[in-house]
């Protein structure tokens, strides 16, 4: 039997109301493995004492017979960008070092709600504005299955704890893949839900930011869950798609799958486009797991070209993705964004792209967002034939660590070739986000190297359950989560 540690949330959460073992128990599991492994430095901030009081209470109202959320008793962690109340959430900046917020963010509040209790933070790249979870404040996360790599970013610590044994849940967020990349780079699942459908509100703010603009949902970007199992994210989606008593709000429809069985599940391949390939070493795992999967009954399509392709969509995510972050930074920062571009603007496609969205005017703004519109439109007439549209996460597998320039800059090498790791890395993620639609990553296997690969499972709007449900049936056909080797490596 598995320890508790590595269970699946839902194992965890089944075996709590069985009593096999108590909040308290599990807590200090989950305390042990990141004390036994603290060169992997997922989790950068603890709240030991007061989570161990918490498990204490849930166990004594489980004895009692008295009334217990979906997710009673159950620790997890949550991302350094999300407000929690009382601990300190530092957004991995030393300008934050001593922000303790006095509230929760919504999300967090609603898992709270549930019976979630908040071990610890996770870490990410300061401001969440790189592919590698490091900072100054916080340091380097490394990836349980090998520390000379990336966990990717930003919900880079996310990851490396859900993968690690660390927590069974922790709460990320997501634009251009931050929550898909480092799940696949690490070996689990990660839900970046429909636009729109978890409340954003309680962001960690940025220095720049005016009072009240963590309060509003920035474009693209979501929150959602990773874990180690399908049915984790179906669980952690209705918690926080369900507004709380006291605050109100509408509930999004998010209908039932459409499909049940292998024989039912109706799937497009994405593979192959003309902007960008895939690191020969990833396409033999997933295309392993595509033949596995259509063994097991499923219809499995090639060749067709979803409307946009990277191409449009990508140069969509880009331009939009910048024009919100440009926003958000405040005038100092746009200034400071504004250098940056025009001085690689000689070098690079991508700081050409970033450059123009940061001198948008609104209506350039809406045209791009009328095409966005009418793609969103026709990716749903789309996935009127397909019950979803699977891609690679990302084109290759966890990369080496590479602090040695800003993230514009960085380039990586994949089968002799040299890439940027701008837009590279994150085209596929970026294409789906920019439209809003709801994604998985769902580990299918090992490559050559021993290094874990994820595909992504992209549904119709509002249609995140149909997506994890296919990534339930893709992990029943290629395995699913495995547990890392957790090498040691030195201080």
């Amino acid at each position: 039997m598995e320890p508790i540690e590595f269970a699946t949330a839902t194992q965890t959460l089944a075996g709590l109301r069985r009593g096999d073992f108590s909040s308290v128990e599990l807590a200090q599991a989950y305390l042990e493995r990141i004390q036994a492994h603290p060169w992997v430095n997922a989790i950068v901030t603890l709240d030991a004492e007061r989570a161990l009081d918490q498990a204490r209470q849930a166990d004594r109202i489980r004895r009692m017979g008295g009334p217990t959320g979906p997710l009673h008793g159950l620790p997890i962690t949550v991302k350094h960008d999300q407000k929690v109340r009382g601990i300190p959430s530092t957004y991995g900046s030393e300008s934050l070092r001593d922000y303790v917020p006095e509230d929760d963010a919504e999300a967090v509040a609603r898992l709270r709600g549930a019976g979630a209790i908040v071990l610890g933070r996770s870490n990410l790249p300061e401001f969440a504005s790189d592919g590698q979870a490091y900072n100054a404040l916080h340091g380097t996360t490394r990836n349980p299955w090998d520390p000379e790599r990336t966990t990717g970013g930003s919900s880079g610590g996310s990851a490396a704890a859900v993968a690690a044994g660390m927590t069974a849940l922790d709460l990320g967020s997501d634009m251009g893949g931050s929550i898909r990349i480092p799940a696949a780079w690490c070996g689990v699942h990660g839900l970046k839900p429909t636009w729109g459908v978890v409340p954003m509100g309680g962001a960690v703010p940025h220095p720049a930011d005016a009072e009240g603009a963590d309060l509003t949902d920035p474009d693209v970007a979501v929150c959602g869950p990773l874990a180690r199992g399908a049915d984790d994210l179906d669980l952690a989606l209705t918690v926080l798609t369900t507004p709380r008593d006291d605050r109100g709000g509408l509930r999004p429809h998010l209908p039932k799958a459409r499909f049940r069985t292998h024989r039912e599940l109706r799937v497009l391949a994405w593979f192959d486009d003309p902007v960008t390939g895939v690191d020969p070493a990833t396409r033999e795992v997933l295309d392993a797991a595509l033949h596995a999967l259509a063994g097991d009954g499923a219809h499995v399509t090639y060749g067709v070209l979803p409307p946009g392709g990277l191409d449009r969509l990508g140069e969509l995510f880009e331009l939009l993705f910048m024009a919100d972050v440009g926003g958000a930074a405040g005038d100092a920062g746009f200034e400071e964004l504004s250098r940056a571009m025009r001085q690689l603007r000689a070098e690079s496609t991508m700081a050409e792209l970033h450059h123009r969205a940061l001198g948008l005017t609104h209506r350039e703004w809406l045209a791009l967002n009328r095409q966005r519109l009418i793609l969103r439109w026709q990716w749903q007439e789309l996935l009127e034939d397909y019950d979803v549209v699977v891609t690679p996460t990302v084109m290759t597998t966890a990369l080496p660590h590479d602090h040695s320039e800003p993230v514009w800059a960085r380039r990586f090498d994949v089968n002799g070739a040299r890439h940027p790791w701008r837009p590279d890395l994150t085209r596929w993620c970026g294409a789906v986000g920019v439209l809003g639609l709801p994604a998985v990553t769902t580990p299918v296997g090992l490559d050559r190297g021993g290094l874990p690969v994820g595909m992504q499972v992209v549904a119709a709007p509002y249609h995140d359950r149909g997506a994890i449900a296919a990534a339930r049936l893709i992990s029943a056909s290629t395995g699913g989560y495995t547990r890392p080797p957790l090498h040691e490596a030195s201080a």
